[in-house]
């Protein structure tokens, strides 16, 4: 699902959790979704807003870090070590895309744009 909404230009959205009671299987299933390349999921109940929040919202010290290391690599080719890591153009790439998920979740949340100094 993911790779044909990707091939299309159409965002991936996980389905609902039916379970609304079981917090700890909502956040597993959430980020299992996450992990394979959804960027949301549908939420039947106000606690799981607060789940799919925590679990789709890049942390702002890895937003912080991706841009260190944009920064860090100019052009985007070569390789540098930056606090004792290798990054590459593969690393580069996917700050690159964490940065604008960062920026596009800030542009409707004040808190995140807050947290991720935007």
């Amino acid at each position: 699902m993911v790779d044909a909404c990707v091939a299309n230009g159409i965002l991936p959205f996980y389905g609902p959790f039916g379970d609304i009671a079981d917090v700890v299987a909502c956040e597993d299933q959430f980020r299992n979704a996450f992990l394979l390349g959804c960027v949301g999921a549908w939420s039947l109940h106000p606690v799981q807003i607060a789940i799919a929040k925590r679990v789709f919202s890049p942390d702002p010290a890895d937003v912080a870090h991706a841009r260190r290391v944009i920064e860090a690599m100019g052009d985007g080719t070569g390789a540098i070590m930056l606090d004792g890591k290798m990054e590459d153009d593969a690393s580069v790439k996917q700050c690159r895309v964490m940065v604008e998920l960062a920026t596009s979740l800030a542009a409707d949340d004040a808190e995140l744009a807050a947290a991720y100094g935007l």
